[in-house]
């Protein structure tokens, strides 16, 4: 049964919603503020804002007439300083929870790397009526925006939105939605097309007719390249690399230059290095330039994009010995590390969302001098660093990066080392 009730917000939850403490427990409010009195409508632990009646001053206008509605952004309507802190408070948080309060002061201010724009972006599409819908879905609903416009997209993702709803359009099921993987590189789009519809020949000449005309570089449905009118190739640190179709890739350019950065600075002088979670090489081709580097990932299509890489940089790099092997079921172990090669001098690590709990635990045993763990959630980098501080590791600096502005999401880099 909802009610109309007044609250007053205490905090932002990790999800970026304003929290209420109320005698029945706590009460969360999208889009409200700490320190603002609000009329909600309440169900149970949440509530519908209806009002603010006393706004923060870290109340700014939102940038986006999606905002509010499309479930992309959850923080537009707060001053982007404060979001910044906010989210080294969550990273701070996350390890307090793990036992780790004592390593506040290393954590550094925001890196803020979203200003630029993402230049990744994965949109769904699904037919309304006569009409093509392309976007974001709403918070908590598998309702479709349309998006028109986006304030957190690279320039040239927006101004494809109206071909790729076209091209979103010639492979739509008769049920369901298209999934969109777009990648702006510096050679041009990468557009990774996923749907279930089938489509037949002369459907897939107009497809990529319509592609090449709307500028698209690649054009790949459901894994398969349909045609390449030119390789969508990123810079990593000087060494060109063309990812898969639809791969994992950082948000931002700014973001993955501020990652690189302090996992080779972190790595520091070390001549044997492993990279685990290695991806198509982000830091794999950039650590080859100074040591031999073991790269392991467990996805053939990355590893394919890094040996093409390696080929094309052979003479600026050193040997990048690369490994398929799924490290969350097969970490490298204590022994590998310390045995490969008279072992590793340092050991960087990139996993999923789920972290790298297996890993963390072989790596705990080893003797490796050095480790830097990169991470997107700092509920599981908190649970890693606890199992490598228990382990003989010291932290000596984690870096949160936000290059996701408006949302919760937050990257960070810890630099640990034994003793």
């Amino acid at each position: 049964m909802s009610q109309d009730v007044t609250l007053e917000i205490a905090a932002l939850a990790h999800k970026g919603e304003g929290r209420a403490e109320t005698a029945e427990g706590p009460v969360h409010v999208p889009f409200a503020l700490p320190g603002e009195t609000v009329r909600v409508r309440r169900e149970g632990t949440r509530a519908r804002l209806l009002e603010v009646l006393t706004p923060s001053p870290l109340r700014v206008e939102p940038v986006c007439p999606h905002f509010g509605t499309c479930g992309g952004c959850v923080l537009q309507h707060m001053d982007q300083a404060a979001i910044l802190d906010w989210k080294r408070q969550q990273l701070v948080a996350a390890l307090a929870a793990r036992g780790l309060a004592e390593v506040e002061p290393l954590v550094e201010p925001t890196a803020d790397a979203g200003g630029r724009g993402r230049r990744r972006a994965v949109f769904a599409a699904t037919r309304a009526g006569a009409r093509i819908l392309l976007g974001f879905h709403e918070r908590a609903s598998h309702r479709l925006v349309d998006v028109v416009r986006c304030p957190v997209l690279v320039p040239e993702i927006v101004a494809l939105l109206p071909a790729l709803k076209e091209l979103a359009a010639r492979v739509m099921p008769r049920k369901g939605e298209v999934t969109l993987n777009v990648l702006a590189t510096p050679t041009g789009v990468d557009l990774a097309l996923v749907s279930s519809a089938r489509v037949e020949p002369r459907g897939g000449a107009a497809l990529i007719e319509e592609a090449m005309a709307a500028g698209i570089a690649r054009l790949s449905l459901n894994g398969e390249v349909l045609v390449e009118a030119r390789a969508p190739t990123l810079d990593m640190g000087g060494i060109p690399l063309v990812p898969p179709p639809g791969a994992f890739v950082q948000a931002t350019e700014a973001g993955e230059e501020a990652l690189a950065a302090r996992v080779l600075a972190g790595v520091g002088k070390a001549r044997k290095v492993a990279d685990l979670f290695c991806g198509s090489g982000t830091f794999a081709l950039r650590l080859a330039r100074q040591a031999t580097v073991r790269a392991v990932e467990g996805e053939a299509a990355a590893l394919a994009a890094l040996d093409r890489a390696m080929r094309t940089g052979a003479g600026a790099l050193r040997e990048i010995r690369a490994e398929r092997r799924d490290l969350s079921r097969n970490p490298l172990t204590a022994v590998e590390l310390d045995e490969y090669g008279r072992g590793m001098e340092a050991v960087v690590f990139d996993p999923p969302r789920a972290g790298a709990e297996a890993q963390a635990r072989e790596l705990a045993r080893s003797k490796v001098p050095t480790v830097v763990a990169v991470s997107c959630n700092p509920a599981t980098l908190a649970r890693d660093l606890r199992i490598l501080v228990d382990g003989g590791y010291r932290i000596s600096s984690i870096l949160p990066v936000d290059q996701f502005r408006y949302s919760p999401h937050i990257e960070s880099v810890a630099v640990l080392s034994r003793g």
